[in-house]
């Protein structure tokens, strides 16, 4: 919590939430479920309005809607709906979310924590209560029933508390991988996972997509037999609202399960027909019986469980982590599997259930991604340590390289330079009675003077020769030659005139 961070230390030892604390406090309890409240009132009255109603069940529409929206089940003339839109509760969990992520900070105490978590939860059960009221009271005028207690609070919770849970870990992060003190495999396991599941998920929606481009003539039949521009809305509205409960069901048939819808089913090797609501987004199932093309389709989830493996091996250091963190997420996305497809079902009337196979799903998807992905990822981390992605090599290994690398040019640099000579700036013109002498010189250039220092250069050579008692040093511009003798003075070099002075000779 933000604003708990600047508490002194008496402040933290209160039991009860400061004056500050406390509004805020009270934003994360109602702001949420007041947003959506206020939103589903806007919905309620524009339908009944635009259908020509007398509003008498106003507040009975609007507490329903509300509790649907937490896929609280209700009984509507008799008949149950569980299949509700996920769309909705997505939306709300992720502001639920982001509500208790602003409360909360990696240094929040867990006394804030839990102060934050309980009014998330208070505040929207306290709302369900009314709700429940609400549909009481209007229950003599519409044709619906109360949801049952237990069921109401359950939801609400469950809902509410998914968005306060997902909040904590969002604002209080790292610290609670601090405290679980988890291995990096582990928790390099639920970015692979989250990645595989995201393409099962787009598999699944372009699947629906392309059928429904294909099924242009049934949606057309639908939406006329809607009644009108308002009926058409209507149903155009209720199945974007269902669109991702068909997504859902669609991933669990690209991956090898079945959904069913009512009567019918399909699956990528057979389908069953049966009779249908009329939403034209339902015009997705195929009308005739299953392709020998279908099986393609598995290319989805094997690509979703190589995406998972090349993900569990980038995000670890070893080929074992790889391995392990690979399983994990096989497991992470069959629970995932599990969990969505068994919210996005329900029960529609005397229609039945509508959905994904919900065991069926998780088993197949943690089939693929345990035997594709774990491949992939033992595949994956051998080629990047075969190309030393993450610099798997040994350090001790390198830095010897180096080391041998350096050991010449630091045993020249190590050598003691010998004397400093300076070329003379002119030479004396040799008399031609001197012949003899310089003929002399040249074969011996030494002979003058056993103390002379004498330098010689030439295009690519530079040579010092030093006295009787200095090491003799004998450089070109390629190579670094190191001559040593006791009794040296001279190295040999050729004697040429030197470029600069024309006028002069070199000795």
């Amino acid at each position: 919590m933000t604003s708990l961070l600047d508490r002194d230390a008496s402040a933290r030892t209160r039991l009860m939430p400061s004056p500050d604390d406390a509004r805020m406090l009270l934003g994360v309890a109602f702001r949420p479920s007041g947003v959506l409240l206020a939103v589903v009132s806007v919905v309620v009255v524009l339908t009944l309005v635009l259908a020509g109603s007398d509003l008498t069940g106003t507040f009975g529409a609007l507490a329903g809607t509300w509790l649907a929206v937490h896929q609280v089940p209700l009984g509507i003339a008799g008949a149950t709906l569980s299949l509700l839109p996920i769309l909705p509760t997505a939306l709300l969990i992720r502001g639920v979310a982001r509500q208790v992520a602003r409360a909360v900070t990696p240094s929040s105490s867990r006394r804030d924590v839990v102060w934050v978590v309980a009014a998330a939860l208070g505040g929207p059960l306290a709302m369900a209560v009314v709700m429940l009221a609400m549909i009481g009271d209007a229950s003599t005028v519409i044709a619906m029933s109360t949801p049952g207690f237990l069921a109401t609070v359950g939801w609400v919770l469950l809902v509410h508390g998914l968005g306060a849970a997902l909040g904590c870990v969002r604002g209080t992060w790292p610290t609670p991988v601090h405290r679980l003190d988890l291995p990096a495999w582990a928790l390099a396991a639920a970015g692979p996972a989250a990645r595989a599941g995201a393409v099962l998920v787009a598999g699944g929606a372009v699947t629906v997509v392309v059928s429904l481009a294909l099924s242009m003539s049934t949606m057309g039949a639908v939406l006329e037999a809607g009644g009108g521009v308002g009926g058409a809305l209507g149903l155009t509205a209720l199945s974007v609202l269902y669109l991702p409960n068909v997504v859902v069901a669609a991933a669990s048939v690209v991956s090898g399960a079945s959904a069913a819808a009512g009567a019918a089913s399909v699956s990528v090797f057979e389908t069953t027909g049966g009779e249908l609501p009329a939403v034209p987004v339902l015009a997705a199932l195929p009308e005739s019986s299953a392709q020998i093309w279908w099986p393609v389709l598995l290319v989805i989830p094997a690509v979703a469980a190589i995406v998972l493996g090349r993900a569990a091996a980038r995000a670890t250091a070893t080929l074992p982590d790889a391995l392990r963190a690979a399983a994990l997420a096989a497991v992470l996305v069959a629970l995932g599997c599990a969990a969505v497809s068994a919210v996005s079902g329900g029960v529609v009337g005397t229609f039945g259930r509508f959905g994904a196979d919900v065991a069926l799903f998780a088993v197949t998807a943690f089939t693929w991604c345990l035997v594709v992905g774990v491949v992939a990822a033992g595949v994956a981390a051998y080629l990047l340590r075969r190309h030393d992605v993450h610099g798997w090599d040994d350090p001790a290994d390198e830095a010897s390289d180096a080391d041998r690398a350096s050991e010449p040019r630091d045993a020249i640099a190590a050598l003691p330079a010998g004397p400093a000579v300076e070329q003379p700036e002119s030479a004396e013109p040799v008399e031609s009675s001197e012949t003899e002498e310089s003929d002399t010189e040249e074969s011996d250039p030494a002979g003058a003077d056993a103390t002379t220092d004498v330098v010689s250069a030439d295009a690519t050579t530079d040579v010092v020769s030093a006295d009787a008692t200095t090491d003799v040093v004998s450089a070109d511009a390629t190579t670094d030659v190191v001559s040593a003798d006791a009794t040296t003075d001279v190295v040999d070099a050729e004697v040429v005139d030197l470029p600069d002075e024309p006028e002069s000779k070199g000795v």
